[in-house]
Order: C-alpha cells, then structure tokens, then sequence
C-alpha cells in the first residue's frame, strides 16, 4: 500500500527532474547492463575539472526506506554537499525493494552495482581510497555487503540470476581481469542491524523526550519508525530465515568477518535503532568500549579503527532534507537544528575518512 501510494509522488518527481531539474542533482545517472532497472547516480565534486586524469576518493552510499520503499534520489542533498565539500566522488547505488524482493535479492543487486561501477574505466576512482556508507536499510546493506567473498577478495562475481541463498558457489563464476582492494572503511548511519529483537523492546531503549515539540516529544505510541520495524521484517525476511544471520542482522558479524579496517556507526539519539548500533560498535576486537559513551574514537591502529558517534536530539532519517521538509515543517528550530547537525556529522566523518582511512 506505501508502495502503491508512492507511485504519483515518483511520476511527478521524475517529470521534475526532466524538465526543472534540482541543483542537487547527480553529474551522471548510469544503468549497467548487469542490473537496467536500476540505475546509480554519480555526483563529481563541482570543483573537480572532468577533463583531468587525477582520481578521486570514492564513497558509495545506499538510501534507506525500511527495504519497503526510498529511492536514490531521496539522498541527492546529501550525496551533493558531501562531494562538493570533502572531493569526493560520489556513486548512489540502487536496490529492488520488498516485498517483491527479498532476501537476500536487494543485497545482490548492491554487490553487482557495486562491482560493476568500481569496474567502470570511465569514471576517475582511485580504488585504493574508498568506502561504503548506507542510511537505515542502507546501513544493514552497506555492512552486509563488505561480508561478501567477492568484496573481501576485490574479484567480481560472474552475473548469475537471483539466488535462494548465498553460499560461496554463487561466487564461483569468471572473475574480472583487475581484482580491486576492498573498501577501506564502511559507514552505517541510522542502520536496521538487528531482525531479532521486537520493536516493543526497540521502543523501549530509546529515550523520550516530552517537552521537544513534534516528533522529537512523541511517545512509543506515535514513534512512526518503532511502528514500521515489523513491517520492515515482515516484508523482507523470507519465512523460516533465520533471523540472526550476520547477512540478514549485520549486529552479529563478528568484527573480524567485516572487510574494511575501519567501521564508523553513526545514530541519532531518539531513534529506537540507535541501541543495535551501538551494539554493533561493540562487536569489535576490543571490549573496552562501553555503549553509553555518547561518542567513541579508539583512534586508529594495526587493527583499524572504530567510530561511534551519537547525535543528541534527533530524530531517525534527521540527515534526510525530504524527511526534514515534511516531519519537521511546523518546528522550524527542530529543522535548522537536524540540518546544522547533518553538516556537523559529514564533517567528523569527512576528517575520520581523511584523517584516518585515506592517510
């Protein structure tokens, strides 16, 4: 029914993009053969001369929406001022979404966007500096994602149609001719890690603030996110899955099993997700880090890095500028106060991807 209801906002959205397009709009919007249906939006930094060979650090990022709906396109402010501000090439993968597509089907269709564009001789990636970063779903995909043999040894699987499951015999196919270093870092901001637990227990570790106007002050009974996580699970899990799979549930991958060096969880404080993702922040190497802190940087070392950091007062999706102009229209100071701490966010991850990944 939201997908239903969705459709007229979609039509209108593309004819605006056709005949009055946004200045957050991507440079390129590019379908590989490999997945037509699903084209991913390429964003240069506006600073950057696209007659030069040098190449550029790579973030990929992966919208949100539950796996139940969203569009690329939902990410495009951010996706612009993050390219523009920190030049960085920018690539916005794309994903079939549930219930017509369940796990692990959007999970692959991310592995093959992916491949397909680090593999991509036209556009200027320095394969040596990239990372991962999704939103909500995205988080979940983006982790799940660097737990891939074919991520982990940089070779691209031979295409194959959707399978059941994922085993290492889907990944057994011809390979490329170049085999790419993995992603150097991955970036889960708002991410749905965890299938196992309810929404009644979500609900009941995130704080509550009643005298915050808006959705910022409701209670467990309007938390619109606590209300969509059963929907979310009941869409996207196929029956009789087992729910902890570190695919499916990326809080139980062991810290070993992620690709990347260096993993950053990014969460908002009134969001009943934020709990999983510190959760996941603590299924490092090393167990000195406590959940409570409201920030945490071990720094860096042989081992890599972790990074957590947890932004007071906001709400799930805060960084989303559509989920601002409609939830939060009728409280201007929660609106400027979600934007300014968007920008303060891209910054700390920007200087932890300079700083400490792409040193």
């Amino acid at each position: 029914m939201i997908q239903g209801l969705n459709v007229p906002v979609e039509l209108y959205r593309g004819i605006r993009d056709t005949y009055y397009p946004l200045p957050n709009r991507p440079d390129i919007i590019k379908a590989y053969p490999i997945r037509k249906r699903l084209p991913v939006r390429i964003f240069f930094p506006s600073h950057h001369d696209l007659t030069s060979p040098a190449l550029l650090p790579t973030l990929f990022t992966i919208h949100g929406g539950a796996f139940t709906f969203g569009h690329a396109s939902d990410d495009d402010p951010w996706n612009r001022a993050f390219a523009d501000t920190y030049t960085v090439l920018i690539i916005s993968l794309n994903y079939s979404k549930s219930p017509w597509s369940t796990f692990p089907s959007p999970l692959l269709d991310i592995e093959a966007l992916y491949h397909a564009a680090l593999n991509d001789e036209s556009l200027p990636i320095d394969r040596m500096r990239t990372a991962i970063a999704g939103f909500d779903a995205g988080g979940n995909l983006a982790l799940a994602l660097c737990q891939l043999p074919s991520v982990k040894s940089g070779r691209n699987p031979n295409p194959h149609p959707h399978p059941n499951s994922i085993t290492e015999s889907n990944y057994a196919g011809t390979s490329t001719t170049r085999c790419n270093p993995p992603p150097a870092a991955v970036v889960s901001v708002c991410g749905m890690l965890d299938f196992t637990t309810s929404a009644a227990e979500k609900l009941a570790t995130r704080p509550y603030k009643r005298q915050l106007r808006g959705p910022r002050g409701w209670g467990p009974a309007l938390d619109w996110m606590g209300r969509l996580v059963p929907s979310s699970a009941w869409s996207y899990i196929p029956y009789g899955h087992d729910a902890a799979d570190p695919l499916l549930s990326p809080v139980y991958a062991d810290r070993e099993e992620l690709v990347p060096l260096h993993v950053m969880a990014v969460a908002a404080e009134l969001d009943c997700l934020a709990n999983e993702s510190s959760q996941s922040r603590c299924r490092s190497p090393k167990p000195q880090h406590k959940p409570d802190l409201p920030d945490y940087d071990d720094g860096g070392g042989a081992h890599g890095s972790t990074k957590w950091l947890l932004v007071p007062d906001v709400v799930h999706g805060f960084d989303s500028a559509g989920w601002r102009g409609k939830y939060l229209w009728a409280d201007e100071i929660a609106r400027m106060d979600a934007e300014m701490k968007t920008i303060a966010y891209q910054r700390e991850m920007a200087e932890w991807l300079w700083g400490t990944v792409w040193r």
